[in-house]
């Protein structure tokens, strides 16, 4: 039996060893030598490196599950040692996944059912190796929790009040802990994620410069990778980006959270992105926080609750 934990992200999809982004297209036609592509139920299907629309629902079409497909066929790739597949040969997958806590208690039963389709043996092919895979257990975790679950330890934070704040493509998910349980009055999921960010970002510059940004570009920007652009844009973006993170902190502050009264600690990839200005706009609190400079913690945080689930640690 193999495990594999797969973070369904807006912005992107994780695996323990991988990260793309969360964006699919259709081929017209067979795809060409070397292309990375999946053929399921007879179409093949590309990655995108533009995102897809964001989905509150994930489990309205197709979309996540091909995207898995493309996840699992990577991981299959990776196995250490090689595996050989024979064929015909049917590959029994553990899949655990996760969910925001706003969508988790409505949504879990759905997401769940998603995926396992009655533990069916789905057929595709990946960069022309076939592939015949059950999912013949689903386990759909809450994230953030999971995220808390492997940073715990390591920063001595069981003992602790904490607050986790997990930056995601269209989320911004908040979690307050007490001693390792969670506060369910100061927990929840927000539209507060890069993704609004972005769209802020966009409106401030189409209005001074009469210009449209990539993701990526701003990405760049917010990152200090770029000095491509005009240095009036590049402050344009970075302040636009500081009011973001300053007014997601004053949020928390009107759900009556107090940053000076918990250790905060940033998760995700969208925390990573956001990591310097953070640091910037902290100065206006005087709080402990932590920025976690890993974007698979909720990744690795299902794979250790599934391990300690089934007795493994």
């Amino acid at each position: 039996m193999l495990m594999m934990p797969i973070d369904t992200g807006n912005k992107a999809i994780k695996t323990e060893h991988f990260e793309f982004h969360s964006g699919i297209s259709v081929l017209e036609d067979v795809p060409g030598e070397g292309e990375e592509a999946v053929k399921y139920q007879g179409r093949y299907y590309r990655l995108s490196p533009e995102r897809n629309v964001y989905l509150p629902d994930k489990s309205v079409d197709e979309r996540y599950y091909i995207l898995t497909l493309f996840a699992v066929a990577k991981e299959l790739r990776e196995l250490k040692p090689p595996r050989l597949f024979l064929p015909g040969e049917v590959l029994e997958i553990d899949l655990v996944v996760g969910l925001p806590p706003l969508y988790y208690r409505g949504q879990y039963k759905k997401f769940r059912e998603y995926f396992y389709r009655g533990g069916e043996v789905v057929e595709f092919e990946y960069m022309g190796m076939s592939y015949r895979v059950s999912f013949s257990g689903v386990y759909v975790h809450m994230q953030t929790y999971a995220a808390y679950l492997y940073v715990a330890r390591d920063l001595n934070l069981f003992k602790k009040k904490v607050l986790l704040l997990d930056i995601g493509g269209f989320t911004l998910d908040y979690m307050l802990l007490e001693k390792g349980m969670i506060s369910w009055e100061y927990t929840d999921s927000t539209g507060r994620g890069v993704i609004s960010m972005y769209q802020r970002i966009n409106k401030g510059i189409r209005e001074k410069y009469d210009l449209d940004l990539k993701e990526n570009d701003m990405d760049a920007i917010i990152l200090g990778e770029t000095s491509m652009y005009d240095r009036g844009i590049e402050e344009r973006v970075t302040e636009l980006a500081e009011s973001h993170v300053a007014d997601a902190l004053g949020m928390l502050r009107e759900c009556g959270i107090d940053l000076r009264l918990s250790v905060t600690v940033f998760v995700g990839g969208g925390s990573i992105l956001l990591s310097r200005i953070i640091d910037k706009v902290w100065g206006r609190y005087r709080g402990e926080y932590y920025v976690i400079n890993d974007s698979k913690v909720n990744v690795l945080g299902y794979k250790k609750k599934y391990l300690y689930d089934k007795g493994g640690c």
